[in-house]
């Protein structure tokens, strides 16, 4: 495969490792209740070890990817000068936090279980914020450039939060039919919903804002690969508003009634969010490469 190839690649893992990071422990250390939070952390974490060695991996290996790319071909990606001059540009700059981070986090799942996750909630925050200050957000500098960046950190956070707790939260139903959890998997779902639906509202305001800031017109063509695959993002994003409306206002309403039946159509529904959310990962990894005219 080409460089080009793997940077797609690469940057589809990080991203989608960094975003499971995030939700995994802001579900645990913020979300969970009573007993949960003693509980989730246990299930969850063979995931999290994988995520972060993921994230950890995925981010030596993009500067090694960018370094190829800037220079003449794979012989760069290992060589020191080139690496040096990658550092020194606004990717390079930024993306020298996301080692930094990956590798306190690493650091931090030697931690007992409770300052573990409190840690890796914040390194995790942190790196998405600091993934928004690379790609297209690079087009504006001054005040317009770091408001867009601002808002493009706001963008992937709330996104973050939207998919990355659904892993987390489909580990959560499973102690629905335990009846010493059931008031604690009732609080953690409350609480649960009352950010989602702030998250999902961020999620459109920023990627509206983001998408006028870099296209500067209305998309009335559609005729470059960016535009068309970014389409496609909306298209997905809409359609997983839908499944997480129904979820929400038809299918938890009903769980009292119907049980297990309502309780399986959830799992379905978030696991083909998920899906779809994995879609929308994979076009933004590959459109972020293309130029938006």
């Amino acid at each position: 495969m080409s460089l080009d190839t793997f940077y797609i690649l690469f940057r589809l893992l990080h991203f989608s490792a960094v975003i499971l990071l995030f939700g995994i422990t802001v579900f645990v250390s913020c979300l969970s209740h009573g007993k949960l939070r003693l509980s989730l952390p246990y299930d969850l974490r063979r995931l999290l070890t994988y995520s972060l060695l993921i994230a950890l991996l995925t981010s030596i290996g993009l500067l090694a990817i960018q370094s190829g790319l800037m220079g003449d071909g794979w012989s760069d990606t290992i060589k020191g000068s080139v690496i040096a001059d990658v550092l020194s540009t606004t990717f390079g700059q930024a993306w020298c936090w996301q080692i930094i981070f990956t590798l306190t986090a690493t650091v931090g799942l030697f931690l007992p279980v409770y300052w573990r996750f409190k840690l890796i909630t914040l390194l995790a925050f942190l790196l998405l914020i600091s993934l928004g200050f690379v790609g297209h957000v690079t087009l504006y500098s001054g005040t317009i450039g770091w408001l867009h960046r601002a808002n493009h950190a706001l963008h992937l956070i709330s996104g973050g939060y939207w998919l990355g707790t659904l892993i987390p939260l489909l580990v959560c139903l499973r102690y629905v039919s335990v009846e010493s959890y059931y008031f604690d998997v009732v609080r953690t779902l409350i609480r649960f919903s009352l950010v989602g639906h702030l998250a999902v509202l961020l999620v459109v305001l920023t990627g509206t804002i983001n998408g006028a800031l870099i296209l500067q017109r209305w998309p009335i063509y559609w005729s470059s690969a960016y535009l068309q695959l970014l389409g496609i993002k909306v298209i997905l994003v809409m359609i997983m508003i839908i499944i997480a409306l129904y979820n929400r206002y038809e299918l938890v309403p009903k769980m009292n009634q119907q049980g297990g039946k309502a309780m399986r159509c959830f799992a379905f529904c978030t696991g083909l969010e998920i899906v779809l959310g994995m879609a929308v990962l994979s076009l933004v990894s590959l459109f972020a490469t293309l130029s938006p005219t």
